[in-house]
């Protein structure tokens, strides 16, 4: 799948072209997860704290966005609520680390 990566922290005053279009292996999706194929994604101010280091990402590289509307690609076997083909969105969702399930 193609997605725009960031690899760096990189001040935008300077670098203007921060994200790279590259080709990425497709996900898999686990049991209790679905796989969404994305049809927009919301960029906004959060991306920007992102790329310019004010809210720096916990590893590098990463595929920033979030705000996403899209359609279920698969699901994982134990998901019961999605079925492939619904249309779906994600919000933006802060230091989610699966333990809220």
């Amino acid at each position: 799948m193609r997605a725009m990566y960031l690899n760096e922290i990189t001040r935008l005053a300077e670098n203007s072209t921060p994200l790279q279009l590259v080709e990425v292996p497709r996900p898999n999706a686990g049991d209790g997860e679905i796989l969404i194929r994305v049809a927009a994604c919301g960029v906004c101010h959060t991306e920007l704290d992102e790329i310019e280091g004010r809210t720096p990402p916990a590893a590098l590289p990463i595929i920033p966005g979030h705000e996403v509307i899209g359609y279920v690609e698969n699901i994982g076997a134990k998901v019961t609520r999605h079925k492939v083909g619904d249309r779906v969105g994600v919000g933006w969702i802060f230091a989610a680390d699966g333990s809220e399930k």
